[in-house]
């Protein structure tokens, strides 16, 4: 009911991107995510594309397009769901939360490196961290633009070859590898 069907079909046709990959919703809230596990589709809010010029539109679209053809809600809803049914192995919560980082910065890289500059992209962010900074958005399966990682998807669109910190927790290395030693003895 509040597909902007003008919107939807330019932002297609621009893309070059098959019939309703992309949906412009009729919301002042600021949006844009992907969803859905087989043909994820990217949302965007008339909010959203009210507040950002064209090449910040440009940016947030393409690391969208990154999530949807990487099939990226339906990897982070089966990680998520492995972490939270298998809570007693530690190492699954905290490779979601990697997993879901990492997802993040290649979809910022995919954007970046097809805009050639990281300008429009760092200003898209900061302009929907400013507008969104007391909102939440419901916590469902989908991958959300500005809600991940944000210190370090500033840092590295600033600095492209800052290191990423992937450091293993040990603690939960160690007792997830108990866990899987005494399901393996129990079985």
């Amino acid at each position: 009911k509040r597909m902007n069907i003008s919107l939807t079909s330019q932002y297609n046709r621009q893309f070059s991107l098959p019939k309703e990959t992309i949906l412009v919703i009729e919301e002042d809230a600021i949006l844009s995510l992907t969803m859905g596990f087989f043909r994820p589709k990217i949302i965007l809010s008339t909010g959203l594309l009210n507040l950002l010029d064209e090449g910040e539109r440009h940016a947030v679209l393409l690391h969208e397009i990154y999530h949807q053809k990487n099939r990226d809600p339906l990897k982070l809803f089966v990680l998520s769901l492995c972490s939270s049914v298998m809570w007693y192995i530690p190492i699954l919560g905290w490779f979601y939360q990697k997993y879901r980082m990492i997802r993040e910065l290649l979809a910022d890289h995919y954007a970046i490196s097809r805009l050639q500059s990281s300008a429009d992209l760092g200003s898209a962010l900061l302009k929907i961290l400013k507008k969104n900074q007391k909102k939440k958005l419901l916590s469902f399966s989908y991958a959300p633009f500005a809600d991940t990682a944000i210190n370090l998807r500033i840092q590295k669109i600033l600095d492209p070859f800052a290191e990423t910190p992937l450091d293993l927790p040990l603690k939960k290395a160690a007792v997830s590898m108990l866990v899987f030693f005494m399901l393996h003895l129990i079985t």
